[in-house]
């Protein structure tokens, strides 16, 4: 039998040791800091990253991934910021996006995770009952300093409401709602050629492609993945895809920019051989992330690993009582 002050020393223990497995959890662990992948995950998990192996290299379609930012050239490749995105094409698929519908190679590909949307809600009294019931439902907006989705105008029609993301099945359920006006898509639209590869350095540089797209967030592509070993004719048509590749990702001596092509010691380059394989990432609140669709392909040596569970959660915007999302802690994420 062990008496009362040892009982009382395991516990003491017990606790320390437990301090100190969320200490190392919390250090190891990803924190997610905006709403890009929302609802999957929100701001404010912790998130354990399995890393990628020799004997486990590649992702797979519907991973989420942590990896290295492909922009922020000023910075050595592992000194950027880390970013988590769902992986939703491989090296060597054909990407496009038709009407918010992700296709792989001509096909409908099967998604996971819970996709959000943004519309704007328009109600007959915005007020504080409102927000209350909008958080209820786990819409919140996290530019807003209480976490709450401010009263804002519909530019298009003068009416008051709100500019909210949520998944299909929210929207579906606040469309019934009494204090709901209506309810309309309001994202997927950017100013033209701001999309990759229109624009060709996503916030580095002016370059633009000699050919552009104007594609969309929800009318995107089609857009081939690069895979290793594969050949390129460049051209002007195709040269802003692969700039980045052949000056930055796979460095080449004498590379530059000119006239809409890629040029190597002062002279236009006509072929080039991918050297690593490419992956094309999506956040699931897919009117606010920026992602691929921005900044192109994301090299094979910048990935982290895969994101495995949800180790801890603190909701930033919660009393102290309820700051902890206990529902969330061990959860695995799809």
């Amino acid at each position: 039998m062990f008496s009362k002050p040892q009982i009382k020393l395991a516990g003491w223990l017990l606790l320390a040791l437990a301090a100190v497995l969320l200490s190392w959890a919390l250090a190891t662990a990803y924190v997610i800091p905006s709403d890009s992948m929302e609802r999957s995950l929100l701001v404010g998990d912790y998130v354990s990253i399995n890393k990628l192996t020799t004997d486990d290299p590649d992702p797979q379609r519907n991973d989420v991934v942590v990896f290295y930012a492909p922009y922020e050239p000023q910075r050595g490749a592992k000194q950027r910021t880390l970013l988590i995105k769902r992986c939703v094409a491989g090296a060597g698929d054909t990407l496009a996006i038709r009407r918010g519908q992700v296709l792989l190679n001509g096909r409908p590909a099967p998604g996971t995770g819970q996709l959000q949307l943004t519309y704007f809600l328009e109600v007959a009294a915005p007020g504080d009952e409102v927000q209350a019931a909008l958080r209820a439902l786990g819409i919140v907006d996290n530019l807003e300093p209480s976490g709450l989705p401010a009263v804002t105008t519909n530019l298009e029609t003068g009416r008051l409401g709100y500019l909210i993301s949520c998944p299909a099945a929210t929207a579906a359920y606040l469309r019934r709602q009494p204090y709901v006006r209506a309810l309309a898509e309001a994202g997927g639209h950017v100013p033209a050629g701001t999309l990759f590869p229109d624009q060709v350095d996503f916030r580095v540089s002016q370059a633009r492609s000699a050919v552009p797209r104007n594609w969309q967030l929800d009318d995107y592509g089609p857009l081939a993945v690069p895979k290793k070993g594969q050949t390129i004719a460049l051209t002007p048509a195709n040269a802003a895809t692969y700039y980045k590749i052949v000056a930055q990702y796979e460095p080449n001596p004498g590379i530059s920019w000119q006239q809409g092509r890629i040029y190597q010691h002062g002279r236009p380059l006509t072929q080039y051989t991918i050297k690593q394989n490419y992956y094309f990432v999506l956040g699931d609140n897919r009117h606010n992330s920026e992602d691929s669709r921005f900044w192109g392909f994301v090299p094979e040596n910048y990935l982290v690993g895969r994101a495995a569970r949800v180790w801890f959660s603190l909701d930033p915007y919660a009393d102290a009582l309820h700051k902890i999302r206990w529902h969330r802690i061990g959860r695995p994420i799809r």
